[in-house]
């Protein structure tokens, strides 16, 4: 299992009860008014945790993967955890010294749950990513091949195929929107590869943010370990409500602190993963600023509630309306917009192509208007190395604008209105897009994250991927064994890192 991000590769009771049945019992003797009863909830003396857990162990998988390693004595690079992160230095990954040095095949274990009896699997992108064969193992021992019908990084999710003789046991998602903290959950996995483990707890918190632009994570206590990546966090009633990602830990082991999905934003994009192989998101071409009370009372607002449109990216979806700048959304199709990081996630969640209704505030005045959502593009990939500096630099596809390249585990991108978009990067920022950066990389080691922007290299202003690259290969040939990056946060935060050329 991971820890802060999802899309690392694979490397990857009776107390709590009594415990339960005691505060029960002190609270019965202190005095509460009917006005501060709370809304009656389901409790433990109201199920049968054994009753759920039997019915639905059947429909909990465990997944192994095989694949090509490096040569022997190599070990697998651990991931950075993006510097402010709340208590990043207790963050491990979750397979941190499981296996050693790599052997040219490997095997890693998570855990999945089946959605459709036909053999659908959901489990994490980051259990089965770069498999080269994926098998997955039923409750009665029954191992099965399973083919990948998509993933989707942003989010650690992955949907497997399976082809058993007959139909198969299969859960359904709840909604994890009614789900309330303090409510009782129920985990299944595959903790240290002892499949069928349930484990017990309540949820902690909600709407969690890590290090992804569409986290919206349930904080549970239901203990969650290494090989718990992927399985299901069930509600009283037996629905998925959440899928197991991530937690927090000095040791790898659970301290009570774990992260999953919710089914609000999950069963969207597994269905997506179904039908097309891959994920559709939706962007509506604005950039956001967070509404203080100096900035709500100039825009006619009484209290800061919302996110002020800062900026319309021009050729976007509302280019030309009906959103203008200074507008104060307030809610996107019937969500309410609490920070700039609510409206990119209720967009790309969103229907693509339909009008939506947008509760705005302009001039004071609150009003309704529809915004269409249009497909997010993502940047298309494309390797690159480095050049030794006796050779010409590559030409062709490499040297077309728009494409991007990968340097020192860095992938550049081009900053298009899709990467503002994406990063909600000022619009005052220029430069270079770090679209992606590989666990245990060179920069990664410095502190280079996706999202920001490189706007000088060795005190050079550069504005493609490949004038990077270009700068890089000139510094080497001049003997440099580092370079200095000027980098610029999304909000325009300037700093230098200095770039080890190995």
């Amino acid at each position: 299992m991971t820890t802060a991000k999802r899309n690392f590769p694979a490397r990857r009771s009776v107390a709590r009860h009594i415990a339960g049945a005691g505060l029960i019992a002190v609270a019965a003797m202190l005095p509460v008014s009917a006005a501060m009863t709370p809304a009656k909830a389901q409790t433990l003396s109201d199920v049968s945790v054994a009753d759920i857990a039997e019915g639905l162990l059947p429909s909990v998988v465990n997944i192994s993967i095989s694949e090509d390693g490096g040569p022997s004595g190599d070990t697998r690079p651990l991931p950075d955890v993006p510097e402010g992160q709340p208590f990043e230095d207790l963050f491990k990954d979750f397979f941190e010294g499981e296996e050693g040095p790599r052997s040219r095949q490997y095997s890693s274990l998570g855990s999945g749950f089946i959605i459709d009896p036909s053999g659908i699997i959901v489990t994490n992108n980051h259990v089965i990513d770069n498999a080269d064969t994926i098998e997955v193992t039923l409750s009665d021992g029954t191992s099965l091949d399973a083919t990948l019908l998509g993933v989707d990084d942003k989010t650690d999710l992955a949907v497997l195929k399976v082809e058993p003789e007959q139909p198969l046991p299969a859960v359904k998602f709840g909604d994890s929107r009614k789900v309330r903290i303090g409510e009782w959950v129920l985990a299944i996995g595959n903790p240290f590869g002892l499949g069928g483990s349930v484990t017990l707890g309540i949820v902690s918190a909600r709407g969690r943010e890590l290090d992804g632009p569409y986290d919206n994570f349930i904080q549970t206590d239901a203990a969650i370990n290494k090989g718990n990546s992927g399985g299901p966090l069930f509600n009283m009633d037996g629905e998925v409500i959440g899928i197991n990602t991530a937690i927090l830990s000095p040791s790898g082991g659970s301290i009570g602190i774990g992260f999953s999905v919710p089914s609000e934003l999950a069963e969207n994009i597994i269905d997506q993963l179904i039908e097309y192989g891959q994920t559709r998101r939706g962007w509506i071409g604005i950039r956001v600023l967070e509404v203080s009370d100096a900035l709500a009372a100039s825009l006619g607002a009484d209290d800061p509630a919302g996110v002020a449109v800062g900026s319309i990216i021009e050729g976007g979806p509302s280019d030309g309306g009906p959103l203008e700048e200074g507008d104060i959304i307030l809610s996107f199709d019937g969500q309410e917009v609490d920070s700039p990081r609510d409206l990119p996630r209720f967009v790309a969640e969103g229907r693509i192509g339909e009008p939506i209704d947008v509760e705005i505030i302009r001039d004071g005045e609150r009003m309704t208007v529809q915004v269409t959502p249009q497909l997010l593009e993502e940047p298309e990939e494309v390797e690159a190395t480095l050049v030794p500096d006796d050779e010409p630099a590559p030409e062709g596809d490499l040297a077309t604008p728009g494409l991007s390249i990968r340097l020192y585990g860095m992938t550049l991108a081009e900053l298009d209105d899709n990467g503002r978009a994406l990063y909600q990067i000022d619009g005052d920022v220029e430069g270079v897009l770090i679209a992606e950066v590989e666990e245990g990389s060179a920069a990664a080691a410095e502190g280079l994250v996706p999202g920001m922007v490189i706007a000088e290299v060795g005190q050079d202003a550069v504005t493609t991927p490949q004038q990077v690259r270009s700068r890089i290969v000139e510094l080497i040939s001049e003997g440099r064994r580092s370079v200095s990056i000027m980098v610029a946060e999304p909000d325009g935060t300037l700093s230098i890192k200095s770039l080890v050329l190995e």
